[in-house]
């Protein structure tokens, strides 16, 4: 059906119908075929462009987790980590660890380093085994390597993580001053501080997962087999066996790899984040001036936009109806729509007038709209 505002003459209105009823009808029509589009640019599915969140989603969920595994990790990472919990366990160094910590990356600030020591508790050894079956089970238990992990996840069917776990490195804290660390300049990127470790063993496998049998049987003979993926080692530090040589005062050498983060926050600190394309998640961490917390007049600001920019997109909308409704009336006009004179200086006089109204809704409309982008900007 061709729109009412293209048409080049105006539809067969019965005569009985006066003037005014002949433009309310023009005028529901322009509104119902939707004359506007003359003015405003129609949006097609071509237009909209979805992007998938799913992982940087996970990854800002798993940001609300403090107590993060370690054991998917890098490999220099990890071992970053214990030489620097192992100094201040033997009394050499006397300083805590700060990281960056955004759900799916993990970063020690080197240069943040507030002032605490650690200890060490030896606890019963204990075992246990985390098994991942999908990307969601993956990004909420292993979020440190689950971009890294999501490929073998897929191969295999199945991830284990099995853990032996022979105590903990605990930061001393009456000795750790949060909001010191808050006011450093040096701890800027920080985000938390490592309130203390789970140390001990591990073992990452891939597969091992059964999938249903399949074969066929006729007249009572029938041939079936279960197929299960082999299992594969993807990563590996210390030995369980080792573990048991721990003792009140160390770990063993070979049950001393960090598997469990108990991260304590810094205060003043918010994270934004944004998603980018290939998945990656980028981060920054901004620092709230000491003494001042967050208000609610940011959101009240982004409020604010979303009213100005709905009003001004009515006005938009309403305008170019009316606008284009006061077009249907001028060409039917031109097009001898109206038998005698006075119908016609009544047509003008309508067209003029709902000309009028269109062009001022259109004015006001973009004119909110156009006051709606510094409070959207403005606010958070």
């Amino acid at each position: 059906m061709q729109p009412l505002c293209a048409l080049n003459s105006p539809p067969n209105i019965a005569a009985p119908y006066g003037v005014y009823e002949r433009l309310l009808i023009f005028a529901a029509a322009a509104s119902l075929t939707g004359c506007a589009g003359a003015l405003l640019p129609r949006i097609t599915s071509s237009d909209i462009q979805v992007h998938d969140p799913s992982s940087a989603a996970r990854c800002t969920v798993a940001a609300t987790h403090s107590e993060p595994l370690v054991t998917e990790w890098s490999a220099s990472s990890k071992a970053r980590l214990e030489s620097l919990l192992n100094e201040t366990v033997a009394g050499t160094d006397s300083a805590a660890v700060a990281v960056q910590y955004t759900g799916c990356e993990l970063k020690i600030i080197d240069g943040c380093r507030p002032h605490a020591t650690y200890d060490w508790s030896r606890t019963t050894i204990s075992r246990d085994a985390i098994e991942i079956h999908d990307a969601n089970e993956l990004y909420a238990k292993l979020p440190l390597g689950a971009a890294g992990l999501e490929a073998a996840l897929t191969r295999s069917g199945r991830l284990t993580v099995q853990t032996t776990v022979a105590g903990q490195i605990k930061v001393d804290r009456t000795k750790l001053d949060l909001e010191a660390t808050s006011q450093d300049a040096t701890c800027a990127a920080a985000t938390h501080v490592i309130g203390s470790v789970t140390i001990g063993a591990f073992k990452m496998i891939a597969g091992g997962q059964a999938h249903a049998s399949a074969g066929a049987s006729f007249a009572g003979v029938g041939a079936g087999a279960a197929n299960t993926r082999a299992e594969r080692l993807l990563k590996e530090a210390g030995s369980d066996a080792d573990c048991a040589g721990t003792t009140k005062d160390t770990p063993h050498d070979g049950c001393r790899s960090p598997l469990q983060l108990f991260l304590v926050e810094i205060p003043n600190r918010t994270i934004s984040s944004k998603f980018v394309p290939a998945g990656t998640l980028t981060t920054t961490v901004t620092p709230t001036p000491p003494g001042k917390a967050p208000s609610g007049k940011t959101s009240t600001l982004r409020t604010l936009s979303y009213i100005l920019g709905g009003a001004g997109l009515a006005g938009i909308g309403g305008g170019g109806i009316t606008y284009a409704t006061s077009a249907s009336i001028e060409t039917n006009i031109r097009n001898g729509g109206f038998r005698t004179q006075n119908d016609i200086a009544e047509a003008e006089s309508s067209m003029q007038t709902t000309r009028t109204i269109g062009v001022t809704g259109l004015i006001a409309g973009g004119i909110l709209l156009g006051a709606a982008f510094p409070f959207y900007f403005a606010g958070k």
